[in-house]
């Protein structure tokens, strides 16, 4: 089988665990009034999800650090196909709360293990290419999972769109097992060997690199509507025309992250998109007060957004590559808890100031992970031996 077949089917999966994660935010009204609840309780169905990754991933990856890669994939689309249909037939909300529980667990560790799969069969000067095709997945995900979902949720109800990503799981599934080669998992890594992960410095400083990364750019994506609104006066219309601008740019930058990685370095990929996403982010105020101009400074922050992850990623799996699972499951925790972080200090700033100020605010938590960078980059990573 071609390998580049598997990599973009790999990058289809991702499209539909991605779908089904970030979906919520377009049903959300829908929700809350179909199960009695607030807006508020309705959108603890987005802080469970990243939780449970956060938290969950790990574990689970330690767990099943001995089956066959294939084997892994494929169970955990069985696992989110039960996810879903949990949602589909959830009489109440707490029931759906707990389908939710079963999606991001399953998808916390496909993302992860399709990542290593994925890496692992290209050469190594490709490897960065080949995690941008894979993350390109997600990006894809806002451009056409979240306003397909949307639609059918307004016209058929929100319980289809899990049925509809329940649909696209099944051909996954049967691309999975039609196409991905049998792979072996890694060797079994000791308990003292993954501690000495977390001793390395060098892995530990490219983790705030994620951390300081999502928190500038989650603060204000979480609040982007109003902030669209009010600085720009956009209507409805307006604000899903950029967001799908937005969602186009993101694949872009997903494709330029990883062709970068490969072609110009990690550490240059890296400093060159956050400095664009930090100009990008501190300038948002001031260019976009118009349609034209909101357009344009949301496309260069998206695309360089984007195009630091599959750079970050190819960087953390460089430093462990005998331990790439566990230190992408790592890194996954982390950028589940920059979401949440993010989300929340964008709600303290909104509420004590203004929407206007999340934009320069992010700003400073991007320059964070520049310095991130550099000093990661500085460090000489040990190699980790096996006890």
């Amino acid at each position: 089988m071609n390998k580049n077949v598997v990599l973009y089917l790999l990058a289809f999966c991702v499209f539909v665990m991605a779908s089904a994660e970030i979906i919520v935010a377009g049903i959300l009204g829908m929700i809350a009034q179909d199960t009695n609840v607030s807006v508020g309780m309705a959108g603890q169905l987005v802080t469970v999800y990243a939780i449970v990754i956060a938290a969950g991933s790990p574990i689970l990856l330690s767990l099943t650090s001995r089956m066959e890669r294939k084997k892994l994939l494929l169970l955990t689309f069985f696992v989110f196909v039960i996810g879903n249909l949990l949602a589909f037939f959830s009489p109440n909300f707490t029931i759906l709360m707990a389908s939710r529980i079963v999606q991001a667990a399953s998808a916390g560790v496909f993302t992860v293990v399709a990542l290593t799969v994925g890496a692992s069969m290209a050469a190594p000067e490709r490897r960065g290419s080949a995690i941008g095709i894979i993350i390109m997945g997600a990006s894809t995900a806002l451009v056409v999972g979240v306003p397909l979902g949307t639609l059918i949720g307004e016209y058929w109800g929100w319980r289809l769109v899990f049925m509809f990503i329940n649909i696209l799981a099944l051909f996954s599934i049967i691309g999975i097992a039609a196409s991905v080669p049998k792979m072996e998992s890694q060797e079994s890594v000791s308990l003292k060997t993954q501690l000495a992960v977390l001793r390395d410095r060098r892995i530990i400083s490219g983790l705030f690199i994620t951390f300081f990364w999502v928190i500038g750019y989650q603060l204000l994506f979480t609040y982007i509507s109003p902030f669209l609104q009010e600085a720009a006066s956009l209507n409805t219309a307006q604000i899903s025309a950029a967001l799908f601008i937005c969602g186009v740019f993101a694949v872009i930058g997903s494709r330029i992250g990883g062709y970068g990685a490969d072609r110009w370095g990690i550490y240059r990929t890296l400093l060159v998109s956050l400095l664009l996403h930090a100009v990008s982010l501190a300038a948002l105020s001031w260019v976009g007060t118009t349609f034209i101009g909101a357009i344009m400074i949301l496309a260069i922050w998206i695309g360089s957004a984007y195009m630091t992850t599959p750079a970050q990623q190819y960087y953390l799996v460089s430093l462990s590559p005998n331990s790439s699972g566990l230190v992408l499951s790592l890194n996954n925790s982390v950028l589940q808890l920059g979401i949440a972080v993010g989300a929340g200090a964008g709600g303290w700033v909104v509420n004590q100031t203004s929407v206007m100020n999340l934009g320069w605010i992010g700003a400073i938590s991007i320059v964070i992970g520049m310095f991130a960078v550099n000093y990661s980059f500085s460090l000489k990573s040990k190699p980790l031996k096996e006890a």
